[in-house]
This record gives C-alpha cells, sequence and structure tokens, in this order.
C-alpha cells in the first residue's frame, strides 16, 4: 500500500476523511511530518474536530503515528 493509501486508511479510521489533494501535498514527506501538516490544515483539523468534539493536538499525532508505523511495519514484515 502506498503511503498516501495508508494515510488516507489511517485518517478513515479516525473518522476523518481526505482528498487525492490534501495527500498530495504531503507526498514524499517523512510520516510525522505528513500527519501534523495534514493535521494544520484547518479543513481537515474541523472534519477530526466533527468526529472527536475537539480539535487535533500532539497526542493525536503521536497516535496516529504510531499506528502508521505499526501498519507500516506489518506491510514489510518487520513486526
Amino acid at each position: 500500500m502506498s503511503d498516501a493509501r495508508m494515510l488516507a486508511a489511517l485518517f478513515a479510521r479516525f473518522g476523518v476523511a481526505l482528498s487525492e489533494a490534501e495527500l498530495a501535498v504531503e507526498a514524499g514527506r517523512p510520516p510525522r511530518e505528513a500527519i501534523t501538516m495534514l493535521l494544520a490544515n484547518r479543513e481537515i483539523a474541523a472534519r477530526f474536530d466533527a468526529a472527536h468534539g475537539r480539535p487535533p493536538d500532539e497526542n493525536d499525532i503521536d497516535e496516529l503515528l504510531d499506528i502508521y508505523l505499526t501498519l507500516k511495519a506489518r506491510e514489510t514484515g518487520e513486526a
């Protein structure tokens, strides 16, 4: 699975849909930076807030990154 598709699936698990255009902006960035930048996007942050009743914070970045890294390790057979 591509990194963009993995990020899209990860955010979807958190109730936040990402568009192709939103994902394209973060293409090629390290995972933590991509997650941080995506959550810094006002529209994505608003969708997160609507799904969770609060804006995203540093703990959400850490949780998303942990899940992303776990999924990536499973995909590559490292876990």
